[in-house]
């Protein structure tokens, strides 16, 4: 089983393959994320106003999603899931990083984030795979917000990857039974967005 790859704070702002321009603009990114306390989203949306415009804000945002600081990677997960919701798109080379790298997510709110994101990836057969894989344990997540997001995500993947489809009705089986009536309700949406395709 291949160990996780987590970025910590050195390695985020000293890449030395990375051109001075970029590696300033990953130690600015880091420091406003480092700030962000999971609420005051003025922080986040400053960070976006001053960064957002440069050519590897969004790279940057990609690789600092597996930071090993919770607020670095929750910050920088709804970056992402923000740009997504208003139109933007990851790249394809955005798009394997951020799913090679969600073994190093294990803060809950950085999962939650990329489960809401999932919707808009577009991700290669093998990586939805591995999409899938990493949300299945998410489906028995004590919180029941990630169960209900996971299932999500998974069913948004099954769409385009028939291979998952039966894992994807096996979670709505069970969340059928989720003792949260956000998960069962979240699932009764989805069952019924699926019978309208």
């Amino acid at each position: 089983m291949r160990t996780p790859r987590r970025y910590s704070a050195v390695e985020a702002v000293r890449d030395p393959n990375a051109e001075p321009k970029a590696r300033e603009t990953m130690k600015a990114l880091y420091e406003a994320l480092r700030d962000f306390d999971g609420k005051a989203m003025t922080i986040l949306s400053e960070a976006r106003a001053t960064l957002g415009g440069r050519p590897s804000f969004l790279s940057d945002l990609v690789r600092l999603a597996a930071h090993d600081e919770a607020n670095v990677s929750a910050g920088a997960t709804w970056l992402i899931k923000d740009h997504l919701e208003t139109g933007g798109h990851l790249t394809r080379a955005q798009t394997k990083a951020l799913i090679g790298g969600l073994d190093a997510m294990s803060f809950w709110q950085s999962q939650l984030h990329v489960c809401q994101s999932v919707q808009y990836l577009k991700p290669s057969a093998e990586e939805a795979r591995a999409c899938a894989d990493w949300l299945t344990p998410l489906l028995q997540s004590e919180r029941p917000f990630l169960r209900a997001w996971s299932m999500d995500a998974l069913q948004h993947l099954a769409l385009r990857n028939a291979g998952l489809a039966a894992r994807a009705e096996a979670a709505l089986n069970e969340a059928d039974a989720d003792p949260a009536a956000s998960v069962r309700a979240r699932a009764r949406n989805l069952r019924k967005r699926s019978a309208h395709r």
